[in-house]
């Protein structure tokens, strides 16, 4: 009887054993592996976290507990950081290092309406499902860019503490060297007693600092953006808005500031090269060569943000003789156009060797009768023109139609292929 419990006991805790190893032998489900982080992201904050010490952006979880948190040279803290901010991360050993703010516009709302505020000289429009009750003396951090017609496009606005400086960034209009002033948009800009970096020309990109003093923004500082800058966008992911593309989908522009190409072997992903047109939202992987800033990957957002996006100006295209007047305006069949720092001069053209060339031009209306060139390229002059624009009294461009091609298109703006003797033009239809 001994013998046959001794048996029962010792099969008992076998079987006992048995279970018990058959459960803490079950693998562990497997610990997800964190995305390798960029050198560095440009992006607007879609997520914040306080209990885990991160932001999310462009998709990413960045964490920032160990951060620099910086507004220009401004310590900051985490919690300063919103949901709609613009910022630019530099990461090592996957987690950020510098947390930069970067605000279009910063500054003291002077004025405020049903439909906008008004900050730094500029109009800034409110979205209808903004229910922020803003107030003058506010201060307001601006997520957005302007359109090449002047016009804002603002993703986010964001409530700030008070700075002891404001900002504003955009493309120079209007320089005055003698009176030391330009434009940005419908801000005025003084810089008599600023501290410049960088060589100010029409067109460049700049980060003003200073105050508002009634109708003038006097700047302390002005940093422009030029060539030599690119490197500072290498090995970067951006998000941005397109703004501009040329003809062939080869170059195109983000947030009316960054000029970039693609090539057969830029990858593009939920996307194709087709889809770049102006207005889409997209995530681009850059890399700096010395062809310039290049689209090493592309990839489309799911969903724009940024709300109805305002007036990018009408793109133009046409070929021509060009000649230069005497105020270095680029002119073809007497018509002129603005050249500055945002056109791209190809095939080893410059303002210099331009003159008298045939020649393709790309680029936006800014403003009525005002054209901006974005591209320019040599072209052979043969029997076919492209030419984008308005019909006026059966001609494009100054191209006269010597048939009925253009009468059903007076006053329209049109993109067409037409046949040229040298001269006139006929035979057009149009360019889908």
């Amino acid at each position: 009887m001994k013998n046959i419990l001794l048996v029962t006991a010792i099969f008992f805790l076998a079987s006992c054993g048995s279970d018990n190893s058959s459960e803490t032998s079950s693998p562990a489900p497997p610990t997800p592996e964190r995305p390798t982080l960029p050198v560095s992201i440009s992006g607007t904050v879609t997520k914040t976290s306080s209990a885990d010490n991160t932001i999310t952006v462009n998709g990413y979880n960045v964490n920032i507990a160990n951060a620099n948190i910086v507004y220009r040279k401004q310590p900051l803290e985490a919690n300063a950081l919103q949901i709609g901010m613009r910022v630019k991360i530099e990461n090592l050993q996957n987690q950020a290092k510098n947390v930069i703010l970067e605000p279009s516009i910063l500054g003291e709302v002077s004025s405020v309406s049903t439909s906008s505020i008004a900050v730094n000289g500029i109009d800034i429009a409110i979205k209808s499902t903004d229910k922020t009750p803003y107030k003058i003396g506010d201060w307001v951090a601006v997520n957005g860019y302007p359109s090449a017609t002047g016009e804002w496009q603002v993703e986010f606005i964001n409530l700030i503490p008070n700075f002891t400086y404001a900002e504003i960034e955009g493309h120079i209009s209007g320089l005055n060297k003698i009176l030391q002033q330009f434009s940005i948009g419908t801000a005025v800009i003084n810089y008599a007693s600023a501290h410049l970096d960088g060589n100010l020309q029409e067109g460049a990109w700049v980060e003003v600092e200073g105050q508002q003093h009634g109708s003038v923004f006097l700047a302390t500082e002005v940093d422009a953006e030029d060539i030599n800058d690119s490197p500072i966008f290498n090995e970067m992911e951006l998000e941005g808005t397109v703004t501009w593309i040329n003809k062939d989908k080869s170059q195109f522009e983000l947030n009316s500031r960054i000029k970039l190409y693609v090539n057969e072997t830029t990858h593009f992903e939920d996307g194709h090269r087709a889809n770049l047109t102006p207005g889409k939202r997209v995530e681009v992987d850059i890399l700096s060569t010395p062809q310039g800033l290049w689209a090493k990957k592309v990839d489309f957002e799911n969903s724009d943000t940024g709300g109805t996006v305002t007036d990018l100006g009408r793109k133009f295209e046409l070929e021509g003789r060009a000649t230069l007047n005497n105020t270095y305006q680029l002119q073809i069949n007497e018509y002129s156009f603005i050249i500055d720092a945002r056109t791209q001069f190809d095939d080893g053209l410059t303002l210099e060797t331009i003159n008298h060339k045939w020649v393709q031009i790309e680029g936006i209306e800014i403003a009525d009768g005002q054209w901006l060139v974005k591209e320019i390229e040599l072209e052979r002059q043969d029997n076919e023109l492209d030419l984008s624009g308005r019909v006026m009294q059966n001609s494009l461009w100054g191209y006269h139609a010597i048939d009925a091609s253009l009468a059903s298109f007076d006053g329209k703006w049109v993109n067409m292929e037409c046949q040229f003797d040298g001269l006139n033009i006929y035979d057009c239809r149009l360019d889908d």
